[in-house]
């Protein structure tokens, strides 16, 4: 990226980047991360031991080339961060990058160690991206530069575009069908984590147009994590906002494609609204790099809710960016709808939207009177967000009352979940809460291991997701509009900030998943803000960021892809599978395991009515008094017992059945008696007190 001579070019390109790709592979294969939940840490006992030890050998044929390559050039490179990041900043910011390197261990030593470690690796990524463009020749220079113009378009300034640019649209596309393979073979069109199930079982019931279901005849047997029971009936206390989007999407029997349609939908979002601030050429980029996104593409796949949440704020961020250009109310009144909407799907989330976009309204003006765009956002805001009330008045009998407060209320403690500091706060996950409550130790850990998955997986580079950014940054080059951009990321994770838990490690710091736009609108500016728009340097710097993004595509992805999310949490179509292949007809199963992932696979081809007389019941058999209850409330069906994957180790197997109708086969034992499956909880967290 820094400006060569003929004399001081060395190697290929290509032969750069095929040492980039293999580097970065040789790097994750000493990670140590998997199916469980469990964060990703370099493992040092594999850099000697086989197979690992030949990206040991990988990693040092690197690091020669790259001391080869850069003989005679250190000065100039030295040069040229000391002309644009001052040498305070440039401390800062290189020790910010460092602490992002690695996520957080309980062992300090292990932990610095580990920092150490990657940070050496990702400073050798960095150097060898630099060989990458100072090894592009002036012609070759000048053919980048031109195809950067032709594909992502002028320098100039910026202008609203149109809604189906056909980058964008192109993109969106790719994006479309990226998600929806990575849905369908990586994640098996079946969710993994506890919150997709109760998100799937939500939208089934309101798809059906019931706000509750009837209690089932014995509870314990149908304990589905996030589902509350009383005497009567049985509900989701999530928010309701995802399960009737998602609910679309069940009414056309494809609820795995609705991530997919809002991830396309947020591409087209995202071009349209970085046009009015930004030059369409790092419109584009910003956008091509939104695609190539990991942690974009991965949430895409999921039923989780920050796609939908991430599409709404961006809608809305279009409708205050449309209202400031034409000094109109109308798309100020739109921009409120889904603001509100944010708040239906994800409260916390939508507070931050609400404050970013209150205040950004204040700046459009209209003719009638100057605050009318801003009182119409916040009208229809309140509006929407309101509809809460109602819902809440019907599951909880208090509009002020959320019926996921009123479910920790009584699974796990009295204002376990509420917001804020105190002794009392948390769900004694210990795997994923470091301390008992929550305080200024837990505020710092959870913005480390956050900030940490954020590095390693928004983009998925070799050098660190963040390097760019925190460039621009501490360099002579920031503009108000970056600042802006810090401001929201502040913001989303100083709100974040008054809650105890962090996200965990499913997909990354998914708390903070509003971000992503502020953070890649950095990345995408640094380019032309580092090394001057339009000049030789910036066209390498170009380059440079393609071969990451397309690194990161060849390695992070597909290793990410099998290592992690694939039979993530131990969840996978297995049941669908052994269903079709048995003929159950109106029996009773019984599920022995792990309410998660063993009944939590079978709970999925339930019924909504438990007591529908034509189909297949699925009940956990956690213990021989649930059993006896069990079998007791279905008295005319024949009986199977299922051993699930946490007792065979592959897949669900028939242990006996089918059984005459009220059977209790007493020789048999329940879950409760494998030692494997004693607790009922999900992988790292307590288990919740027994409906």
């Amino acid at each position: 990226m820094i400006a060569p001579s003929a004399t001081l070019r060395r190697g290929s390109p290509v032969g750069w980047f095929l040492l980039l790709v293999a580097g970065q592979w040789a790097v994750l294969s000493l990670i140590k991360s998997g199916p469980e939940v469990t964060y990703p840490h370099l493992q040092f006992s594999r850099f000697a031991e086989w197979p690992h030890a030949a990206a040991t050998v990988v990693l040092l044929v690197q690091l020669a080339a790259v001391l080869w390559g850069m003989r005679g050039a250190w000065e100039r490179v030295v040069a040229w961060v000391r002309q644009t990041i001052p040498m305070p900043l440039l401390v800062v910011g290189g020790g910010v990058l460092a602490g992002l390197s690695a996520v957080a261990s309980r062992d300090p030593r292990l932990y610095a160690g580990e920092l150490v470690l990657a940070t050496a690796l990702q400073l050798l990524a960095l150097l060898t991206v630099v060989l990458l463009a100072r090894a592009l020749d002036d012609a070759a220079v000048r053919r980048a530069s031109a195809w950067v113009g032709r594909v992502f378009g002028d320098a100039g300034t910026p202008q609203p575009g149109r809604f189906l640019d056909p980058f964008a649209l192109a993109c969106a596309t790719a994006v479309l069908v990226a998600c929806s393979f990575l849905a369908l073979v990586v994640y098996e069109g079946v969710p993994h984590v506890p919150d997709e199930i109760v998100y799937l079982l939500h939208a089934r019931y309101l798809a059906e147009g019931f706000l509750q279901l009837p209690a089932p005849p014995v509870a314990g047997a149908f304990d589905v994590d996030l589902v509350y029971f009383d005497a009567t009936r049985r509900f989701s206390p999530v928010p309701p906002g995802w399960p009737a989007i998602l609910a679309v999407g069940v009414r056309a029997g494809v609820p795995w494609l609705a991530n997919p349609l809002l991830s396309a939908l947020c591409i087209l979002l995202v071009h349209k609204l970085v046009r009015h601030y930004e030059s369409p050429r790092t419109a584009r980029l910003l956008t091509l790099l939104l695609a190539v996104s990991p942690w974009f593409l991965f949430l895409g796949m999921s039923l989780m809710t920050h796609t939908a949440t991430l599409a709404c704020a961006l809608a809305a961020a279009l409708g205050i960016a449309t209202a400031r250009e034409r000094s109109a109310a109308l798309p100020a009144l739109a921009a409120g709808v889904c603001v509100g909407i944010v708040s239906l799907i994800r409260p916390l989330e939508g507070l931050a939207v609400a404050l970013v976009l209150g205040v950004w309204s204040l700046t459009a003006r209209h003719r009638w009177f100057r605050l009318l765009p801003s009182a119409a956002l916040t009208a229809a805001t309140v509006a929407t967000a309101a509809l809460t009330l109602p819902y809440n008045a019907a599951l909880t009998g208090s509009a002020r009352r959320f019926p996921i407060m009123m479910y920790v209320d009584k699974y796990y403690a009295p204002g376990a979940n509420d917001m804020g500091f105190g002794p009392n706060r948390g769900m004694g996950w210990s795997g994923l809460d470091p301390f008992p409550g929550h305080g200024l130790r837990d505020v710092v850990v959870n913005s480390m291991l956050n900030g940490a998955a954020l590095n390693l997986e928004m983009l998925g580079w070799a050098t660190g997701s963040l390097v760019l950014a925190v460039a621009l940054l501490c360099s002579r080059r920031v503009r108000r509009v970056d600042w802006a951009m810090v401001a929201i990321v502040a913001l989303v994770a100083g709100l974040h900030a008054f809650y105890w838990f962090s996200g965990g490690p499913d997909f990354a710091a998914r708390y903070w998943y509003l971000v992503i736009i502020p953070l890649l609108a950095l990345v995408a500016r640094a380019p032309a803000a580092l090394f001057g728009e339009g000049t030789p340097s910036a066209a390498r710097a170009h380059v440079a960021v393609l071969a990451l993004s397309a690194s990161a595509m060849l390695s992070w992805m597909p290793w990410r892809s099998v290592d992690k999310y694939h039979g993530y949490r131990r969840m996978s179509a297995d049941m669908r599978t052994f269903r079709s292949s048995h003929a159950l007809g109106r029996s009773l199963v019984l599920i022995r395991g792990r309410r998660h992932p063993d009944y939590h696979e079978a709970a999925l081809e339930n019924p909504l009515d438990l007591t529908d007389a034509t189909r297949t019941i699925f009940a956990w058999d956690r213990s021989a008094a649930v059993r006896r209850a069990t079998v007791a409330a279905y008295p005319d069906r024949p009986v199977y017992i299922v051993d699930g994957p946490t007792i065979t180790g592959h897949g669900f197997r028939v242990a006996a059945g089918p059984l005459p109708p009220g059977s209790l086969a007493p020789e048999m034992p329940s879950s409760f008696d494998f030692p494997q499956v004693v607790d009922h909880g999900p992988p790292a967290e307590a288990p919740r007190r027994t409906p």
